[in-house]
């Protein structure tokens, strides 16, 4: 009975273990799965729409959008505003640009205006 008693015992041993080890390289091969679906978030997008109201109470819309020109990929504004309709290029930041939209008689020039002209 001792003898019988022992060997049930191991088997029961082998099998929780087997069983452990089963469901831990289930959850291990779970997360894996689940690292690779993983979507990154961040600052990757290339075009952004910005839209407002001025403290005018005029409507404003920019629309930020990468363009490659000459082999090199520059920042590009499609505005419209109370300073009218455009395109620009400019590394500005939106809310900067935003004020310069709003402002009727701003003047809104391209990043390379200096060189070009």
């Amino acid at each position: 009975m001792n003898n019988a008693h022992t060997i049930n015992g191991s088997l029961k041993y082998w099998v929780r273990l087997l069983v452990s080890i089963a469901l831990l390289s289930s959850s291990f091969a779970w997360a894996a799965e689940t690292e690779k679906r993983k979507i990154q978030l961040g600052n990757d997008e290339e075009t952004f729409v910005f839209a407002g109201v001025c403290p005018s109470g005029e409507p404003y819309r920019l629309f930020s959008y990468q363009r490659h020109v000459g082999g090199l990929t520059q920042p590009y504004y499609d505005y419209d505003g109370p300073v009218g309709k455009g395109t620009v290029q400019s590394e500005t930041h939106p809310k900067v640009m935003a004020v310069r939209v709003c402002r009727p008689s701003a003047e809104i020039i391209s990043a390379n205006y200096w060189e070009t002209y």
